[in-house]
C-alpha cells in the first residue's frame, strides 16, 4: 500500500497502467485525422507525448548511444504504423511528392454502410441469439460494427429457441491463427495425433477448415507430400507462418501449385470431413485405454485451482484494433456498461481496465487534450473489480474531438466469428425461415467485401456440418417446439441405462461436438439436456400440449449442458493427454491444473455414475485417464483387459 503525505487513509497501490503501444498508435491516428494536410515524422513526434518524450531523451544523447536510441525510436514508430494498418486504417507512407507527410484520408476511414435489408437485420439478430451464451471472440462487437443501430438483447425474458457453442476456445484460437495467416500459405505447428505420446512438428499448407463435431484443418502435409486432416484441439501452441527460406525447391514448387489452385482446386470439404464421424476401431481405443491405466496412479496430485476464463491473449496489434473500435462504440453516446464491454470484446476484467486507461491517454488534438472517460476507473485491479465493475455504471466518453467516431474494422476474430455465426444460422434455419437463411447468405457476401483477404479466404473455405443422423431428429424437435407439444423418447444415458420418457423441448443447444435438446422432463420433473446421439427413438405427441413449466423454462437463460450433482454422483480426478487437453472443458471441471512443460491437464469433476466415467475413459482411447479414485482406475483397466481377451 502507498501512503502519501497528507493522506489520512491508506490508498490502494497502483497495479494497472495504460498500454503505451496502444496509446502511441491511436494518438498518431488522432493527430493525422485532425490534420487532413498530413504531418511529417517530426511533427507527429511533437503532437504525441509518448513519442516526444522518447525523442527528447534521444536528443540528449551523443555518438553511438544516440544512433541506437534513434534506431529504437524508428522501430517503435514502424510497429505502431503497422498496427494501425492492420486495423484497417489507411495510413499512407510519405514520399517527396507528399512533402514527406503521413496522411489518413477521412473518406477512407471506418467501415462502409452495408445498407442492410430488413431480412438481413433479422439474420443478424438471429445470429446474436444463437450465440447469446457463448462469448466467441469479437462477435458482439462485429454485430455492432456493421450495424451501429443494433441493440444487445439484454432481457433475460427474451426467448431463445437455439443456442450454439461452435468449438472450444482452443479450437477457435487456432482457427483465428489460420484465418489471419490465410489459406494456401505454408504454416507450422506442434501436433499430437491419437495414439502418439508427444507432439510432433508439422509443416503444412492449409486448404480449408471445417466443423464436424470438432474443428478440423484440411491441409497438404509437406513432409508426407499428401493431403491430411488435423483436429485443431490437438494442436499445441500457436499456428505460425512457415518461412519460405526453409522450403526445399520441390516443396516450393508444390506450394506454388497450391497457391495458384493448380492443386486442390476442386476440394470437396464436406466429403473430406464425412469420414470423421467414424470412430477409431474399438480394439484400438481399448488398447489405448489399457495402456493409460496400467500401473498405479501418481501418489501426489498437482495443485488444482479454479479453471481460467479461457480468453485469448491478444498481441499489440489486436489490442490496438480492439481499443480503436471500443472508442467508436463509447463515442456513439448513451453510455455503455463495463459488463457489456466484457461480453462484446470477450476480454478479462484486468484487460478492460488497461483498455480504459489507454483510452484516457489517447490525444484527440494534441497533448494534453485527451479523451475523458467517466466514471474514471481506479488504478488498482482489485478495486476495479470490487467497486467499478460491481457498480456497473454506464461509461461515457467525452471527446475533445470526434475523429475516432467510427468502427474501423470487425477485428479479425470478430469477422471470422461473424462468418461462423452466419454459417451456423444457415445450417440450423428451419424450412419456414428460408428467407432468413437467404438473407444470411447475402450478408456473408457483403461482409466478404470488407474483411481482410485472408479472413475472406478462410471463411469461403470453411464448412459446418452436423452428423447426418441428427437431421430427422432436429426436424421433429423443431416442429414440436414451434407447435408447443411434447415428445416421447427412448433414451440411453451416459451410463448406458435405457429409459422411456416424455419431454417438452424448448431449445436446441449446439455445444462443441454435441447437439442437445433442452427440455422439461416429465419423468424427472425438472430441466434436462438430451444428447441427440443418445436418442434411440423420438415420437411426436401433437395431442400432448406443453405445460407452464416448459413455458417458464423457454424464457429462462440456459446453462451449459452438464451433469447434475445427485446422491449417485461420483467425484473423480482425470488427467487429459496434451492432445486432448482442450476437451477438459466439456467435463465441467471444478478445479484444474495444466502442466506447462507437457501440456497435460488434470481436473477434478464428477460423473452421474461410475459406469458413465468408465465408458468415457474406454471410448477416449487413452486420451483421458482416471487418477482418483484408485478403484475406478482399476475398473477401467479390468474392463479394457476383459474386452480385449480372446473369446
Amino acid at each position: 500500500m502507498q501512503h502519501h503525505e497528507g493522506d489520512t487513509d491508506q490508498q490502494p497501490r497502483q497495479t494497472a497502467a495504460a498500454e503505451d503501444g496502444v496509446v502511441r498508435a491511436l494518438s498518431m491516428a488522432n493527430a493525422l485525422l485532425n490534420h487532413p494536410g498530413g504531418l511529417s515524422r517530426e511533427q507527429i513526434f511533437d503532437k504525441v507525448e509518448l513519442y516526444r518524450a522518447r525523442r527528447d531523451e534521444r536528443d540528449r544523447l551523443t555518438g553511438v548511444q544516440r544512433k541506437r536510441a534513434d534506431a529504437a525510436l524508428e522501430k517503435l514508430f514502424g510497429h505502431d504504423k503497422a498496427h494501425l494498418r492492420s486495423c484497417g486504417i489507411a495510413l499512407s507512407e510519405p514520399s517527396s511528392e507528399d512533402d514527406y507527410r503521413y496522411r489518413i484520408d477521412r473518406r477512407q476511414y471506418g467501415l462502409p454502410d452495408l445498407q442492410l435489408t430488413a431480412d438481413e437485420h433479422m439474420a443478424l439478430h438471429r445470429a446474436q441469439l444463437l450465440f447469446a451464451h457463448h462469448h466467441i471472440a469479437g462477435l458482439q462487437h462485429a454485430l455492432w460494427a456493421i450495424n451501429p443501430d443494433y441493440q444487445d438483447v439484454v432481457s433475460p425474458l427474451a426467448p431463445r429457441a437455439l443456442q450454439a457453442s461452435i468449438g472450444s476456445e482452443a479450437e477457435l484460437s487456432h482457427l483465428i491463427d489460420v484465418a489471419t495467416i490465410g489459406t494456401r500459405i505454408p504454416v507450422t505447428f506442434r501436433y499430437t495425433g491419437r495414439g502418439r505420446s508427444g507432439a510432433e512438428t508439422r509443416r503444412v499448407v492449409p486448404l480449408a477448415t471445417g466443423a464436424q463435431g470438432h474443428w478440423y484443418l484440411i491441409a497438404h502435409d509437406l513432409d508426407r507430400d499428401q493431403q491430411r486432416l488435423f483436429r485443431l484441439d490437438r494442436v499445441t501452441g500457436s499456428i505460425t507462418a512457415l518461412p519460405a527460406a526453409t522450403l526445399t525447391e520441390a516443396e516450393a514448387e508444390v506450394v506454388g501449385q497450391i497457391a495458384s489452385e493448380r492443386l486442390y482446386a476442386q476440394l470437396d470439404v464436406s466429403a473430406v470431413l464425412e469420414p470423421t464421424e467414424r470412430q477409431f476401431a474399438e480394439r484400438e481405443l481399448l488398447c489405448g485405454a489399457l495402456r493409460a491405466h496400467q500401473g498405479p496412479a501418481p501418489q501426489t496430485l498437482p495443485k488444482l485451482t479454479d479453471p481460467p476464463g479461457g480468453l485469448r491473449k491478444d498481441d499489440a496489434a489486436a489490442k490496438t484494433e480492439r481499443v480503436v473500435n471500443m472508442i467508436a462504440l463509447l463515442l456513439a453516446g448513451g453510455g455503455v456498461r463495463p459488463s457489456q464491454l466484457l461480453v462484446k470484446y470477450a476480454i478479462t476484467e484486468e484487460q478492460l481496465l488497461r483498455d480504459l486507461l489507454s483510452i484516457s491517454l489517447v490525444n484527440t488534438h494534441g497533448f494534453p487534450d485527451t479523451l475523458d472517460v467517466q466514471p474514471f476507473p481506479p488504478l488498482n485491479d482489485e478495486q476495479f473489480v470490487s467497486e467499478y465493475l460491481t457498480a456497473d455504471e454506464p461509461i461515457v466518453l467525452h471527446p475533445g474531438s470526434g475523429v475516432l467516431d467510427k468502427p474501423v474494422s470487425l477485428t479479425k476474430p470478430g469477422a471470422l466469428s461473424l462468418m461462423i455465426a452466419l454459417k451456423a444460422l444457415i445450417e440450423v434455419c428451419p424450412a419456414a425461415d428460408e428467407h432468413i437463411a437467404r438473407a444470411a447468405e447475402n450478408l456473408q457476401q457483403k461482409i466478404l467485401g470488407i474483411v481482410p483477404r485472408s479472413i475472406a479466404q478462410a471463411a469461403m473455405s470453411m464448412s459446418l456440418s452436423r452428423a447426418s443422423a441428427d437431421g430427422p431428429l432436429l426436424q421433429t424437435a423443431g416442429e414440436a417446439m414451434d407447435a408447443g407439444y411434447a415428445l416421447d423418447l427412448e433414451y440411453a444415458d451416459a451410463s448406458g441405462r435405457y429409459s422411456s420418457r416424455t419431454i417438452e423441448p424448448v431449445q436446441i443447444v449446439y455445444d462443441g461436438p454435441h447437439t442437445y435438446l433442452r427440455a422439461w422432463c416429465r419423468h424427472a420433473e425438472g430441466e434436462r439436456f438430451f444428447r441427440l446421439s443418445r436418442i434411440l427413438r423420438m415420437t411426436a405427441l401433437p395431442q400432448a400440449a406443453q405445460g407452464a413449466e416448459a413455458a417458464a423454462l423457454d424464457l429462462s437463460q440456459s446453462p451449459r449442458p452438464q451433469v447434475p450433482v445427485t446422491a449417485e454422483s461420483v467425484p473423480v480426478v482425470l488427467r487429459f493427454a496434451p492432445c486432448a487437453a482442450a476437451q477438459a472443458v466439456m467435463y465441467s471441471p471444478v478445479k484444474q491444473h495444466t502442466d506447462k512443460q507437457t501440456g497435460t491437464r488434470t481436473i477434478s469433476t464428477h460423473f452421474a455414475t461410475q459406469e458413465a466415467a468408465v465408458r468415457v475413459c474406454l471410448e477416449a482411447g487413452g486420451d483421458i485417464e482416471v487418477i482418483r479414485p484408485a478403484e475406478l482406475r482399476e475398473e477401467v483397466r479390468r474392463r479394457a483387459e476383459d474386452a480385449l481377451a480372446p473369446s
